[in-house]
């Protein structure tokens, strides 16, 4: 048996691609003939319209990747990795786990014993040398089949980490994990997050409060050249493109600085990750067009791009979620979206817990609640919040309550706003 391309297989690139695919953690199979993960490489990393197959091998290999070959899922991810070596190896992965998992079932229904647990060359023996070419034929289709369904999920998988990636989160990190991030990429909850953040990050205004600053509390520094080192904090991305260039800049004070404002609050929100706030909210995506969106979809997204905002105009943002409980501050998306995964319908609402964290914690910050049900609030937490000036604006969601409205400014929405918070 041998490779079925009409290739150099001398060649390195394509070589050095293969080998990364067998030591990589993620394949099942690590006895594979080395041919099998050689091909598979190349027909991911290389441009689809440029393979040829080599017309004087014969036998169930070639006709397997053939059939795949001519499949508009193949061409499609194709498209999507060629030239990519890290996005072609995560398919190529993928895709020989998914011939080995057929493999084994088909071997096991012939009661083919491979040896060393290899039932790909086991079952592609077999098929040319002990059973009838129809019968052949008929295995190398359903083993397309299921290789063309996989490039359909890989496909789906790189769509995904493409729009996590303009978040931050690193491509490379959320492909190790296939199965959390299948899980991840395909909850209807994050799905609608990563949506709604990337048209907010594009498209949205800086906060009301960010636009004017008043003299006393500060003005804006301008983009100026780095004077003193505590500025370090704030030079500009572009400057981090190259470590010794940023090196060389940074000792001859030379490195930009980006525009701050002074005099602006710290924002800390406090986002409601109830059960019923992963039900359902209408959404107007544009003027003729609605549909149904989950309700924690927006309110995070919309709390992610007001910390981008804040970001900018050298102010931050602390983000609590709560239920019957005020959780830990979330730090980075990453962690937001594992706390999202987690919501759970059983769990209730409990505002008086918010305002007696906030007043410990946060009295001297603005504060935002985003909550889509009140089972009950204290008056005591009321009158102590009052009592300490806090500075809280509450977003009801379809919702109500006429002590916190009596009490605190309030804005009540029927349908989902992502960018509420950015127009507070």
């Amino acid at each position: 048996m041998q490779g079925v391309l009409v290739e150099d297989y001398k060649n390195p690139v394509y070589r050095s691609q293969a080998r990364a695919v067998l030591s990589n953690f993620l394949l099942q199979n690590k006895k594979l003939p080395f041919f099998v993960p050689l091909d598979a490489s190349i027909v991911h990393l290389k441009r689809w319209s440029s393979i040829v197959f080599n017309p004087r091998v014969k036998g169930a290999w070639k006709a397997i990747l053939e059939r795949y070959y001519e499949t508009d899922a193949y061409k499609s991810l194709n498209n999507t990795v060629a030239g990519d070596p890290l996005l072609a190896k995560y398919a190529t992965i993928q895709w020989l786990n998914t011939l080995f998992q057929k493999c084994e079932s088909e071997a096991e229904r012939r009661n083919i014993e491979p040896k060393d647990g290899d039932y790909v060359q086991a079952l592609l023996q077999a098929l040319d040398t002990q059973v009838s070419p129809a019968e052949a034929s008929r295995v190398a289709i359903r083993l397309a089949e299921a290789l063309e369904a996989e490039a359909k999920e890989i496909q789906k998988d790189l769509e995904a980490a493409e729009s996590f990636s303009h978040l931050g989160l690193p491509v490379a990190e959320l492909l190790e994990k296939p199965d959390e991030f299948r899980l991840k990429a395909r909850n209807r909850i994050i799905v609608n997050l990563v949506r709604f953040l990337r048209v907010l990050r594009r498209e949205a205004s800086a906060p009301k409060t960010a636009r004017a600053p008043t003299i006393p509390g500060g003005r804006p520094l301008g983009v100026k050249r780095l004077s003193r080192w505590f500025e370090l904090t704030s030079i500009l991305p572009s400057e981090l493109l190259d470590d010794d260039l940023l090196a060389y800049r940074l000792s001859s004070r030379s490195a930009m600085v980006r525009e701050r404002y002074g005099g602006l609050p710290d924002y800390v929100v406090y986002l409601d990750k109830s059960g019923s706030m992963s039900s359902d909210i209408l959404y107007r995506s544009s003027p003729t067009q609605t549909e149904y969106v989950p309700k924690i979809s927006f309110a995070a997204a919309s709390a992610l791009a007001l910390a981008y905002k804040l970001k900018q105009v050298g102010s931050k943002m602390t983000l609590k979620v709560f239920d019957t409980e005020v959780h830990d501050p979330i730090g980075d998306i990453r962690s937001l979206i594992d706390t999202l995964l987690r919501i759970r319908a059983d769990s209730g609402t409990n505002i008086s817990n918010v305002l007696e964290d906030a007043v410990k914690h946060h009295r001297d910050s603005k504060v935002i609640v985003v909550t889509d049900g009140i089972d009950r609030v204290s008056e005591d937490a009321v009158k102590s919040a009052k009592s300490a000036n806090l500075d809280s604006h509450f977003i009801f969601i379809k919702t109500d309550n006429s002590l916190l409205r009596t009490n605190f400014p309030c804005t009540r929405i029927e349908e989902a706003k992502p960018d509420i918070l950015l127009s507070l």
